[in-house]
């Protein structure tokens, strides 16, 4: 049994990572400042909890002090592309400069043997790519303080395996979407910026959807992403851990569905999940959006054995509307509490 640390555990992809550290036996000690996590998430995951901040030096060496941790996990950041144009400085702080706070408190509770590291990296990492799909040699050339933010904490980890012996391995995801429904996990997010909840939202009479972008240069005009079920990258981390606490080297792994969703497909998918139309206001696209991002996981499926079992566009999208389901029942059980 292995204590794992946990940073950004009580958020979106993180949670979805426990279920599995726990069915393995591990420890797991969650550290969230919880300003986009969900202390509710935690309680029913019934793992231990620290709340803090990366950014924190003193925080932070409390956390060292008190335990030793044999891996750490790494989720903790803000990710918001559109966010992180208006405040880069943000960005830099907390994905970047956080990153070297941990990297720097766990060599200094350790004298010099840091605990290994999963790290949670972005395909924005690569920018606009030259040629599709992007597998781990294409070029890095982020076009977003996010990007930039999280390429800078991949050269962290590579200098810090160099100097200090760190051994990491770096995970891009491409879009997470999905939910963890035996577990009753899924995307909360205040305010929701993701599209595929935002879809469903539409189509269940919300606010219409917002598409960015339809002058693309793809078939349809609209955006092309490559939607990964969340469930399928949980079993990626776990068998990144597997790897590190092995022995294994330092290594890099881009994890996507390796099929390109254009953002018109996937409206056409919830329409057909929901049976009612999703309505659609256009918009233009976005500063730091690429037109089409497409993952080559062939690496991930040779080095760690990794196969998505659950990204089918169907299932990514019937596994939300049941999460969103769920979540508004839930509101409005609580609601009607309120009023009598």
């Amino acid at each position: 049994m292995a204590t794992v640390l946990v940073t950004g555990g009580a958020g979106f992809v993180g949670s979805h990572v426990i279920p599995g550290l726990k069915r393995r036996g591990h420890r797991v000690v969650v550290f969230d400042n919880l300003q986009r996590g969900h202390r509710s998430t935690v309680d029913q995951l019934d793992v231990e909890f620290v709340q803090g901040d990366l950014t924190n030096s003193e925080e932070l060496q409390r956390l060292f002090v008190g335990t030793h941790f044999d891996a750490i996990l790494h989720f903790a950041a803000l990710a918001y592309v559109g966010e992180s144009m208006l405040n880069p400085d943000v960005y830099y702080r907390v994905n970047t400069a956080g990153t070297l706070n941990l990297l720097q408190q766990s060599l200094s509770a350790t004298e010099g043997q840091p605990p290994p590291v999963v790290f949670s990296s972005s395909c924005a990492v690569f920018g606009i790519p030259k040629q599709l799909p992007l597998d781990e040699r294409s070029p890095k050339s982020p076009i977003s303080p996010y990007g930039r933010s999280k390429l800078v904490a991949e050269w962290l980890l590579e200098d810090f395996g160099r100097a200090y012996g760190l051994r990491s391995v770096v995970l891009r995801y491409f879009n997470a979407a999905g939910a963890d429904l035996a577990h009753g996990l899924g995307e909360i997010h205040q305010p929701e910026t993701h599209l595929i909840p935002l879809a469903i939202s539409a189509g269940r009479g919300d606010a219409p959807l917002h598409l960015f972008g339809t002058d693309f240069d793809t078939p349809d005009g609209s955006a092309i992403r490559d939607f990964i079920h969340v469930c399928d990258l949980a079993e990626a981390h776990l068998l990144a851990l597997d790897h590190l606490l092995a022995g294994g080297d330092s290594d890099d792994f881009n994890l996507g569905s390796g099929s390109g969703i254009s953002v018109w497909e996937l409206v056409h998918a919830v329409e057909a999940e929901l049976q009612s139309p999703v309505p659609v206001h256009q918009a233009p696209s976005r500063p730091g959006d690429p037109p089409a991002l497409v993952s080559d996981s062939r690496k991930a499926a040779v080095v760690l054995g990794w196969q998505p079992h659950y990204s089918s566009l169907k299932r990514i999208v019937s596994d939300a509307a049941a999460w969103d389901q769920r979540q508004r029942l839930y509101i409005s059980h609580e609601l009607s509490h309120v009023t009598t």
